[in-house]
């Protein structure tokens, strides 16, 4: 069971590929159930149901045209003061217990992805941040993390729909059995401020179908030093002749892309600020033979 410590509950509380997959039902936000006062999202728990009778509204079906990235409609989280306190909005797929302020369960799925993907605007007020948090847990439940990823949004708005590609971090070789979103308007009760706006769209996972090649290509094919700092080495020692280098920051906003050949490549990277990234490795043919994460440091 997770402790929510993303919400404070006052109501006693080969290539990659982007897919449709179980762990992420009614993944564009397009079906959603109306009752007469709020509209909740198919497939997704929220506060609504608690917050509600207390008169206010934290999860929001929205319809504005340039708040929606794919179909009809996306999911608008709002910050609310209810009574005394500061309430972030929240989205999972869990199921909320208001007693004792925890998230537990999720949805069947047994895939092992390599990372999350999703559309977001932000509207931050006072340098508050929104998460966006995906587990995979094994059959202890959720005190058997298998991987996890754990997306926070920078201290300042987010105006225009921005990717999120952030890679799973597996901790357990155990096999999974459930899978748990969580979506949140404010990372915390402390630092919530009212009026902090998470919009999401076109959530989803990425998975990398193995292949006898991939595995052999991956490993012939090494980054480092990671750390980095000044530079990037990538040494090619396969057969692929023609790869592309591609950085991501941690918003999915694509930093750069260069190509590399066989033997050791160098990539300057003297100008970029410091932070974790996230590289891709392409063949000719545009197959993914390689992703992870890289640390940059001045």
């Amino acid at each position: 069971m997770k402790k929510l410590t993303t919400l404070f509950l006052i109501i006693s509380a080969s290539r990659l590929i982007a897919q449709t997959d179980a762990a992420t039902p009614n993944a564009n936000f397009e079906h959603w159930t109306h009752s007469s006062k709020y509209d909740d999202a198919n497939g997704w728990n929220d506060l609504n149901s608690s917050t509600s009778v207390l008169g206010s509204i934290t999860c929001y079906k929205d319809s504005t045209a340039a708040d929606v990235k794919s179909g009809k409609y996306a999911a608008e989280l709002v910050t609310m003061k209810v009574f005394t306190q500061n309430v972030p909005g929240a989205l999972t797929t869990g199921t909320i217990n208001t007693s004792n302020q925890t998230i537990s369960g999720g949805v069947a799925y047994t895939g092992r992805p390599d990372s999350i993907t999703g559309w977001y605007k932000y509207a931050s007020v006072s340098g508050d941040n929104a998460d966006v948090e995906f587990y995979l847990f094994g059959s202890g439940g959720n005190s058997d993390t298998v991987a996890k990823a754990f997306f926070r949004s920078p201290k300042s708005s987010v105006n225009t729909y921005t990717r999120i590609s952030y890679p799973l971090t597996y901790v357990s070789a155990n096999p999974a059995v459930t899978a748990l979103w969580i979506l949140s308007s404010s990372t915390n009760a402390a630092g919530a401020q009212i009026g902090s706006t998470l919009i999401v769209d076109s959530l989803g996972l990425i998975t990398n179908p193995v292949s006898v090649n991939n595995i052999v290509n991956a490993n012939s094919i090494t980054v480092g030093p990671n750390p980095a700092k000044g530079s990037i080495s990538i040494r090619n020692i396969s057969n692929t002749k023609a790869l592309k280098f591609t950085l991501f920051d941690v918003t999915g906003r694509k930093i750069m892309s260069q190509s590399a050949g066989i033997g050791t490549s160098a990539i300057d990277i003297t100008e970029m600020p410091e932070g974790v990234y996230i590289y891709t490795i392409q063949d000719i043919q545009n197959s993914t033979i390689k992703t992870g994460r890289i640390v940059i440091q001045k």
